[in-house]
Formats: structure tokens, C-alpha cells, sequence
């Protein structure tokens, strides 16, 4: 139990109120300030009244925190892995067909990240794929998809963006991560990204078919000199 644990009289003395009326045990969470975290279960007395039990259950709700994250992350990015961005993509791909809104897709890759892990070492390719993460998240909105699909390789879906909103975005990207620099014990370290985009509609969105159109245009901008983003005509 906690002993110094302070919570909201007024939402506790209502949890109370509805336990004693209805004679049945409840149990409830409630958040503490500073981070902790209290499972309050709360018994009806017969004849009238409520004992209420606490329980701090934060180092547990830590742990089963990790255990999804172990699950649903990439380790060395934070972002999810491609397990789960393809979960998440999936449910994406069921909403779009039923409200028949756009969805646009991305793949994202590091120039010549074989050479910057010849260079300057692995480590080092760590950090650049760290930074790249960085900048996804600082450039791409809490509604779009973004995972690390494997290798230098990252996955973004961005429900309700047109073609032109996609461009715009992929441009920010590409512009954020060429001003990026990566500083390491043998030098500064400067890369930069190539993105292909696909876009679809309603019944249209498929996240596989828009994943391979997208790598395709990834490639042609691979192909065209790398550091920028092409977008995928193909319907």
C-alpha cells in the first residue's frame, strides 16, 4: 500500500458513493502526482459505508510497459518495428476504405549509409539512423505512422494527406535531415535521405501496393542522384 498517497476526494467520494449504492466492489485506477500510480478497490460494508483498499502499482505498470515497448519498438530508434507499424498501418487501411478518405505513404532511406558504416563505423551508422529518427519526429504529425522497416529503411503512413500535402511534408523531411549533422570522434558527419511517395483513395488503399509503389519511387529517386523525393504516378 502507500501510505502517503493523495488523490481526488471529490472523484474518490463519488467512486464510494456509487460502490455503496449498488453494493458491489470496484476496482479503479488513479494517477498521483509525480508519476505514481494507485489500484483502489473499494468493498461495500454490509449495513452502510465502504472500506477502501490502495495499492501502488506503478513499478508494475512500468514493467508491463516495457514488455509492449520490447514488443512494438525498435530498439535503436524508438520508433515502432515493422511488426507493428504494419498493425497500425492495417487498422489505417480499414478506416480509409470505410470513411473513403486519402492516405499517402512514404519510404524513407540514407544515402550511401553503407559507406558512412565503412567510414566511420557502425557506431556511428547508429547514430546517423538515431538522428534521421530524430527528425521524423520532429517533422512528421502524432496521427501519421512512422516505423523503421528494416536496415536504413523507414516507413511513414499519413492518413489524409494529398499528394501535394505529401510532397510538402517529404521535402521538410529531406530538408531537415540534410541540415543535420552528426558529430563524431573522426568528424562531423553530414548524409542525406531519398523518400518515394504513393498516394490512394477509399477502396483503393492498400498498404502493401502502397509500399511497393512508394519503394519504386524511392528507387527512381535513388537512380535520378539520391537527396529527394519522388513521388509514384502509377494508379
Amino acid at each position: 500500500s502507500s501510505e502517503n498517497a493523495v488523490i481526488d476526494p471529490g472523484s474518490l467520494l463519488m467512486q464510494q458513493l456509487d460502490v455503496s449504492r449498488q453494493g458491489k466492489a470496484q476496482n479503479f485506477e488513479r494517477d498521483l502526482e509525480g508519476g505514481r500510480i494507485l489500484r483502489v478497490r473499494a468493498n461495500p460494508i454490509p449495513g452502510g459505508g465502504v472500506i477502501t483498499l490502495y495499492t501502488d502499482i506503478t513499478e508494475r505498470k512500468a514493467f508491463e510497459k516495457r514488455l509492449i515497448d520490447m514488443a512494438t519498438r525498435d530498439e535503436l530508434t524508438g520508433l515502432i518495428n515493422r511488426r507493428e507499424f504494419f498493425t497500425l498501418a492495417t487498422h489505417e487501411e480499414e478506416r480509409a476504405k470505410r470513411e473513403g478518405h486519402v492516405v499517402s505513404v512514404m519510404m524513407v532511406d540514407a544515402d550511401y549509409f553503407k559507406k558512412i558504416n565503412d567510414t566511420y563505423g557502425h557506431a556511428v551508422g547508429d547514430n546517423v539512423l538515431r538522428d534521421l529518427a530524430d527528425n521524423c519526429r520532429k517533422i512528421f504529425r502524432k496521427t501519421d505512422v512512422v516505423g523503421r522497416y528494416g536496415g536504413e529503411e523507414f516507413s511513414v503512413m499519413l492518413p489524409g494527406a494529398q499528394e501535394d500535402m505529401a510532397k510538402i511534408i517529404a521535402e521538410r523531411l529531406r530538408t531537415s535531415v540534410a541540415e543535420s549533422i552528426v558529430h563524431t570522434d573522426k568528424g562531423d558527419v553530414n548524409y542525406t535521405i531519398s523518400i518515394g511517395i504513393a498516394c490512394a483513395t477509399g477502396k483503393d488503399v492498400r498498404i502493401e501496393e502502397l509500399l511497393d509503389r512508394a519503394d519504386r519511387a524511392l528507387y527512381t529517386a535513388k537512380a535520378q542522384g539520391r537527396n529527394r523525393a519522388i513521388f509514384d504516378t502509377a494508379a
